[in-house]
């Protein structure tokens, strides 16, 4: 008689490995950024390029073209050459566009850095990286850069130019007066037509040309280093994706300096030769609901909690949003309840949900609009093409069967050059695994050569029975709860099917007893009354386990003052756990109820 458990075994053998690939075609692009500007230039020279809308400047490719050019040609007279670094602090307008392409055309990286770090971090960071140039404005918004830049004249040597941009509201001025600090306009004008011969520079598709720097939630930043040939590709597999055209008009509130904007915004339009309108310097709710109504916006892209804020937005009924054909929204974890919401509020008849980060250039699987519904609001979609996926136990890395959970792990055209300044750091990223290595003899090429690379991501998810991606969230978010592996993830889910509850956000708090309790911040819909806690765990128990209930209930806005207005956010507009757990340090109280184990 066969027992029970040997019939499970022979079950689990059975089963195939989770290892998926993305289709052979298209082969991948092999351009850099100098040139497809060029090819649009030629093409279509007089359609918009980018449009910005609190500059109240519109740029043909025609005239992005020109201008990179002209910038490039100073750049060169000042010393920049191929694989230099150009550091760009500022929000989102035209000039960000201009020093990115004068970058490709030198074959230098634009470093680009968020406009919110604070000046010890701005200090550190670039210490680290070593950049030539620094393009920022006088300040914008609330940030004033006018005594970040003499310090960091005075801390890093490497920085020979700072080249500071006018503040378009007129807040913020810089009165400086030394040779090394130059206002945009007037270095533009500078060396006008000079040094072309510079500008004959061999650059290769896997130069470097972009450094991003990733929000990680413990120490520093990474600096991910992107070439021309990760990017474009991305940027290419997006276009043909949501099969976007010349004629649409892309509204990116998101800001440039994360990969959402500067890949998924500029490399997708820029490949596409569509129009990229800018709402606003930073995220402004008003100004983006403007812009779709201003522009007929064709497309809307944006990470949840910034949906969320337009659809609750006083004028958001009052804006003409019928333009819209597609949307695309990534970032964080998308609940299926607010897909829907989406989907049908704004409404977007192609919404596209995706899943990607940084060191893989963005995105690496995305839903295509033929995909079932279902599939739509409760998967990632399928792989881009010429990518390969695994789904692998995280310690091990053993290549797990079709179904189990695990951390998932990608090789393909996207994948980061490297951490910058951080070999440590990049091993332990980007692995070889033993079955990439040939064996001694095989194909000429020697033992222990390695075949390809792969990305450890730190995502779990795993592969459902159509090959689509399923992510159940970070493994570093992962709550143990007496020794349960809880995801935050299908608890937010479900927090956000409650009628009342607009967003949700779950993490682990410290307790004696278990290790960890889950605890819940939970914001109201507009106009709704709140539950009480046990209401939503009683909410949450009749479609999840009993001990999956949060015993902690926090409400964004709500009348505890220890708990803020609004969501603390990433700089990409992702809600902050790391800061959410800051937050509950020492006032968790228990309720007179304490959840059962199981």
């Amino acid at each position: 008689m066969v027992s029970k458990s040997n019939e499970n075994a022979a079950a689990q053998a059975a089963r195939p490995l989770s290892i998926v690939y993305g289709p052979s075609a298209p082969v991948p692009l092999y351009m850099t950024f100098g040139q497809l500007l060029d090819y649009h230039s030629r093409v279509r020279g007089d359609r918009p390029a980018v449009i910005s809308h609190p500059q109240n400047i519109t740029l043909s490719f025609r005239r992005l073209q020109e201008r990179s050019l002209q910038l490039a040609r100073a750049m060169a007279h000042d010393g920049v050459r191929k694989g230099d670094l150009i550091a760009i602090a500022m929000g989102s307008r035209v000039e960000y566009f201009e020093v990115f392409f004068a970058c490709a055309y030198l074959g230098a990286a634009a470093v680009l850095l968020n406009y919110a770090y604070a000046e010890a971090e701005m200090v550190t960071l670039l210490k680290i990286i070593g950049p030539k140039m620094f393009f920022a404005p006088a300040g914008f918004a609330y940030y004033d850069y006018t005594k970040l830049i003499p310090k960091l004249d005075r801390e890093i040597p490497e920085l020979n130019k700072f080249i500071i941009l006018k503040d378009i509201a007129g807040k913020y001025e810089f009165s400086e007066q030394l040779p090394k600090y130059v206002y945009y306009e007037n270095y533009m004008r500078q060396f006008e037509g000079s040094a072309e011969a510079l500008l004959k520079v061999d650059i290769s598709p896997h130069d470097m040309v972009n450094v991003q720097f990733t929000s990680g939630s413990t120490g520093l930043p990474k600096n991910v280093a992107l070439s021309h040939y990760n990017i474009m590709n991305c940027g290419r597999y997006i276009w043909q994706q949501v099969r976007m055209t010349d004629q649409d008009r892309v509204c990116l509130p998101v800001p440039l300096f994360h990969s959402f904007g500067m890949i998924v915004g500029v490399s997708s339009s820029t490949v596409a030769g569509s129009a990229l309108v800018l709402p606003s310097e930073i995220f402004n709710t008003e100004k983006t609901l403007e812009c779709i109504e201003k522009y007929r916006c064709t497309a809307v892209y944006g990470v949840p909690t910034m949906f969320v804020t337009e659809m609750g937005h006083k004028d958001f009924e009052k804006r003409d949003r019928s333009s819209i054909k597609f949307g695309i929204i990534a970032g964080a974890a998308m609940p299926p309840e607010l897909l829907k919401r989406i989907v049908g509020k704004f409404p977007i008849p192609r919404l596209y949900t995706c899943w990607g980060m940084t060191e893989l250039s963005s995105f690496v699987t995305m839903m295509h609009e033929t995909d079932p519904f279902e599939k739509r609001i409760q998967t990632a979609g399928r792989l881009f093409p010429n990518y390969i996926g695994k789904i692998v136990k995280p310690n091990t890395g053993e290549v797990l069967p079709w179904g189990d959970r695990g951390e998932i792990v990608i090789s393909g055209p996207g994948q980061m050059l490297e951490y910058m300044r951080d070999k440590k750091k990049t091993d332990e990223t980007l692995r070889y695994h033993q079955e990439d290595l040939l064996p001694e003899g095989v194909g000429g090429l020697g033992d222990g050569t390695v075949l390809r690379r792969w990305m450890h991501t730190g995502d779990e998810g795993f592969l459902d029975p159509d090959g689509y991606f399923v992510i159940s969230g970070r493994i570093k978010d992962i709550v143990i709860r007496g020794g349960e592996n809880i995801s935050p993830m299908e608890i937010e889910e479900r927090l956000i099917e409650h009628d009342a509850i607009a967003q949700a956000s779950v993490i682990g708090v410290p307790d004696e007893k278990y290790g960890e309790e889950l605890g819940a911040f939970v914001e109201l819909q507009p106009n709704c009354s709140k539950p009480s806690d046990d209401e939503m765990r009683s909410f949450v128990r009749e479609k999840l386990a009993r001990f999956k209930a949060p015993r902690y209930f926090w409400w964004i806005g709500g009348e505890d003052k220890a708990i803020p207005e609004d969501w603390p956010k990433t700089a990409s507009g992702k809600i902050s756990k790391p800061h959410l757990r800051e937050l509950v340090k020492g006032m968790s109280n228990p309720p007179p109820e304490e959840p059962a184990i199981s």
